[in-house]
């Protein structure tokens, strides 16, 4: 490493204050630079999968605000464990290189409204951050934090979509939430097999595990998609976060779309003949196809803790060949080792 004297910053007077940052700056960026270097190799040193069932805890992330019966807890706590058992199963997981698997079970639901849980289907989740091995005086530890991770989830339809839209602050929550039900259909990143794909989400990439007899996502229509802006913009009119004008514009906008038009499927690319809308054709350039959950999708005939559903999030650079951080290589290689045929096996559906 190098060492600069620290008799040099003590002699105050003879520096001037720009000089004195540069060189607290140069300090920095030698200790930066070094410690990168002194757990480079580190890459390949054996890391370990380490395993924490947070289930049963007091804090936020324990399963007790569900309420579940004996036997619902007999079958959480079953799913849990093979759940973890398949992620520890993969090659990244048996072997780890550079980094340390820190996995932990946990539960999920609305923090905010503890009560809700009781009545809603109960969704577990597996977060996996991948902790860059490190050397520590003189003895080998892991960082984990701001680390590429991946994020196993059940049941959680919230994980499916990133709404398409940009949204006021609503105090009419009904208004707000019916029209962030639409988002954009993500790009397919990567087919797993059996008709399970990794989707390009903005912010993260996710892999989707749905059941074959009902469809995820619905098609909206522009009629759709039009009457929801209405009921969102209306609303906010009423709560004086835009002027009538805007209303008025919309509107307009709206009556000058072709009736034909109106049952197709919505496309949005900022069409500049529409641009409050933004609602386009399908042969138009950048495309984007508007979507839904489909509101029947889970059975509610089945048990509140059947596997219906499982996502699998990672970040959204940890797909990138050319990002530097071995833990975001070892969550890429982690997700190209995963076959669908396996993850469709998790569900207690088909």
């Amino acid at each position: 490493m190098v060492k600069i004297n620290s008799d040099v910053l003590k002699k105050k007077s003879r520096f001037n204050l720009p000089r004195r940052i540069f060189i607290l700056l140069l300090i920095s960026s030698i200790s930066f630079l070094s410690f990168s270097q002194d757990n480079s190799d580190l890459a390949t040193y054996p890391g370990k999968w380490i395993y924490t069932n947070n289930n049963e805890s007091a804090e936020w992330f324990g399963a007790r605000y569900y309420k579940m019966t004996a036997t619902e807890l007999e079958k959480y706590h079953a799913t849990t464990e093979k759940l973890v058992s398949y992620l520890h199963q993969q090659p990244i997981a048996q072997n780890p290189l550079g980094v340390n698997l820190n996995a932990q079970a946990r539960a999920v639901y609305n923090h905010y409204d503890h009560a809700l849980a009781a009545t809603e289907k109960v969704k577990t989740e597996i977060y996996v951050p991948f902790c860059n091995l490190i050397h520590n005086n003189g003895k080998i530890d892991n960082a984990c934090t701001e680390v590429s991770y991946i994020q196993l989830r059940t049941n959680d339809e919230s994980a499916v979509y990133e709404t398409a839209m940009n949204f006021d602050k609503l105090d009419d929550k009904k208004a707000l939430n019916q029209f962030k039900e639409i988002f954009c259909l993500p790009k397919e990143l990567m087919d797993i097999g059996s008709g399970v794909f990794l989707y390009n989400w903005y912010y993260e990439n996710r892999i989707v595990v749905a059941r074959n007899d009902r469809p995820l996502w619905f098609p909206v229509t522009n009629k759709e998609y039009i009457a929801r802006m209405m009921i969102y913009y209306n609303a906010s009119l009423k709560e004086g976060l835009i002027p009538q004008m805007v209303i008025d514009a919309l509107k307009s906008e709206i009556d000058a779309i072709p009736p034909e038009m109106m049952m197709m499927p919505a496309y949005i690319n900022g069409n500049s003949q529409r641009p409050l809308t933004g609602i386009c054709t399908v042969e138009e350039d950048s495309t984007k196809a508007l979507y839904k959950i489909n509101p029947n999708y889970f059975d509610p005939a089945l048990p509140r803790t059947s596997v219906q559903l499982i996502t699998i999030t990672m970040e959204g650079h940890a797909d990138y060949p050319e990002w530097g951080e071995i833990n975001a290589h070892r969550v890429w290689e982690f997700i190209q080792g995963m076959k669908g045929s396996d993850l469709r096996e998790l569900l207690d559906v088909k």
